[in-house]
C-alpha cells in the first residue's frame, strides 16, 4: 500500500517538476519576445527619424472630365450639354479622361529616387503623355506635375454607373503606385497606392439610351461628387535591415 502511495506521490512530483520546466520555458520565451520587440521598436524609431521627408500632394481631380485627343495631353472638356448614345458612340473617339495631378517634394537634405508605376504620366515638350518612370529629387526639389490619368470610352463609364447603382465595385479605374527611397542600404521605402474612379456620365432624363456628363445638383453640388479619389493617400513604409540583401525589418506580428 505504502509503495503505491509513494509511487503516486512521485508521479505527482514529476508532473509538477515538468510543469515548472514548461512554465519557465514559457516565461523565457515571453521575455525573449519582449526583448526582440523592444529592439525592433528601437530600430524602427531610428530608421523613421533618419528617413528623408518627402511629401506627396494630390490636387482635386479635373472637372469637367477632359475630352480624349490623339494629338496630345487633353486640354478641353466636351461642349456643355453634349450627349452620347449607344451603340453609335461607343468608340475611342468618344472618350473621357479622368485626371488628377500630383507633386512630390523632397524636404530632406538627402537625394531621393521616386518611381512611378501604373497610370502615371508626365507631359513632354509636345504635350504628349509619356510614362513618368523614375526621377531623382535633390534636397529641397519639387517634381514637375505628374498626372494620374487614363481615358475611358463613354460605354465603359456607363458600366461604372451601372455598377454603382448595383452596389458593386467600379470596374474601370485609374491606378498608380509611387515609391520613394534614398541610397542607404539600411533605410526605408515609402509607398503610396493611388486610385481615381467614378461614374461621371449619367443617363439623360427621359431620353432612352442617351448619356450626359453629370450635372450640377441643387444640394450635392458639382458633378465632381461622382468621382472617387483621395487628396491625402495613406503612406506605407518598409524598413530595411539590408536593402542589398533583401532583408526587411520584421513587423511585430511576424515574430
Amino acid at each position: 500500500m505504502w509503495e503505491t502511495i509513494w509511487t503516486a506521490v512521485g508521479s505527482i512530483g514529476t508532473a509538477l517538476a515538468l510543469g515548472c520546466v514548461v512554465w519557465q520555458a514559457r516565461l523565457t520565451r515571453k521575455a525573449l519576445e519582449v526583448s526582440q520587440l523592444t529592439a525592433l521598436d528601437a530600430i524602427r524609431a531610428r530608421l523613421d527619424s533618419e528617413a528623408p521627408k518627402v511629401t506627396l500632394t494630390m490636387e482635386v481631380p479635373e472637372w469637367e472630365p477632359l475630352a480624349w485627343t490623339p494629338h496630345g495631353m487633353p486640354c478641353n472638356p466636351w461642349p456643355p450639354g453634349h450627349s452620347w448614345q449607344f451603340p453609335r458612340d461607343r468608340g475611342q473617339e468618344h472618350s473621357l479622361v479622368l485626371q488628377q495631378v500630383l507633386v512630390l517634394e523632397n524636404l530632406s537634405d538627402r537625394r531621393v529616387e521616386a518611381r512611378f508605376v501604373g497610370d502615371l504620366v508626365v507631359s513632354d515638350e509636345d504635350r504628349r503623355p509619356r510614362a513618368a518612370g523614375v526621377i531623382v529629387l535633390e534636397p529641397g526639389e519639387k517634381s514637375e506635375k505628374v498626372y494620374l490619368q487614363r481615358d475611358f470610352t463613354i460605354k465603359e463609364l456607363s458600366e461604372n454607373f451601372t455598377a454603382k447603382q448595383a452596389g458593386a465595385d467600379l470596374p474601370h479605374r485609374v491606378v498608380g503606385t509611387v515609391t520613394v527611397e534614398d541610397d542607404r542600404n539600411n533605410g526605408n521605402t515609402d509607398r503610396w497606392d493611388l486610385l481615381l474612379t467614378g461614374c461621371p456620365v449619367h443617363p439623360a432624363p427621359e431620353r432612352d439610351g442617351v448619356w450626359m456628363i453629370a450635372r450640377h445638383h441643387l444640394t450635392e453640388g458639382s458633378g465632381i461628387r461622382t468621382l472617387e479619389y483621395e487628396l491625402v493617400p495613406s503612406r506605407q513604409r518598409t524598413h530595411w535591415l539590408s536593402r542589398a540583401q533583401g532583408r526587411k525589418l520584421p513587423e511585430p506580428g511576424q515574430l
